[in-house]
């Protein structure tokens, strides 16, 4: 016979449970209260959220009414502070300056001077020179070599000095400057089989000369390295085109030049 449906919410229930078991323990009374506690608690908390909702909603009511007021402000236009005209300083009469007495200078006068001489031609003094007095002498010959041996005119002489390049005011350079230059050095300059052979390479120092009219002279070895380095660094120097010369006081002149030339030995890369 099947047994009814029970409620665990009743006491039917909760006797099976604890049939032959210790109800002294204190579950068995938690459990039988559990509804009239769980009720309570309920109430309670109802009564405590309410109070406190309405006890908010009372003290917000009773709270001032805050009215806010404009504050207006008249402003009033303020005048400029009017300006006085400047009072113009009192003439003062002043004496006109003293005049000074002048005396009327004539006129010059021409007469005729009888110790006045005429000036010699333009064909006269192409053929002689000045001086204080008049000399006869032989004529023909160039009359500007006469001067310039005699100092009668300024002589030019060419400036043979050697200037170094820390003292030159303008330093000579090759023709497009040293753009041109490393240029013209990758076309002419041969790195020589017997320095490729060996797997040397190096700076060679060379000095020379950049004469008036652009053309290198006095080409010679400071320092070298050898096999065959020294030789193509003096061939391409002997090769090059003119160079722009230096310029001291304004006048060209021949300056000293040291140049290095680097020769990196080729590596094998195979």
């Amino acid at each position: 016979m099947l047994k009814p449906k029970l409620d665990l919410c009743k006491s039917e229930w909760l006797e099976l449970v604890f049939d032959d078991r210790n109800k002294e323990y204190g579950a068995y009374e938690l459990r039988k209260h559990y509804d009239r506690t769980l009720l309570q608690a309920l109430g309670f908390t109802s009564v405590i959220f309410i109070s406190l909702f309405l006890g908010f909603s009372y003290f917000m009511t009773r709270q001032p009414a805050v009215v806010e007021h404009p504050v207006i402000v008249h402003l009033t236009a303020i005048a400029p502070p009017a300006t006085k005209k400047p009072i113009d300083p009192p003439k003062v009469n002043t004496p006109p300056p003293a005049q000074h007495r002048t005396v009327a200078f004539p006129p010059p006068v021409v007469a005729p001077d009888q110790s006045a001489k005429n000036p010699p031609t333009l064909e006269e003094d192409k053929k002689s020179t000045i001086g204080q007095v008049n000399q006869d002498g032989t004529d023909g010959g160039n009359i500007d070599d006469y001067k310039s041996s005699t100092g009668g005119g300024a002589v030019v002489t060419e400036d043979k000095t050697i200037y170094s390049t820390g003292t030159i005011e303008i330093m000579p350079q090759f023709p497009g400057g040293e753009v041109a230059w490393q240029k013209f050095l990758q076309k002419h300059l041969h790195y020589p089989p017997q320095a490729i052979d060996a797997g040397i390479g190096g700076k060679v120092f060379i000095s020379f000369v950049v004469e008036t009219d652009g053309h290198l002279s006095d080409i010679a070895l400071v320092r070298g390295v050898g096999y065959g380095l020294d030789d193509e660094a003096i061939r391409v120097l002997n090769i090059a085109p003119k160079w722009t010369p230096g310029i001291q006081n304004g006048r060209k002149v021949r300056v000293r030049y040291t140049m290095p030339f680097n020769f990196q030995a080729p590596t094998d890369n195979n």
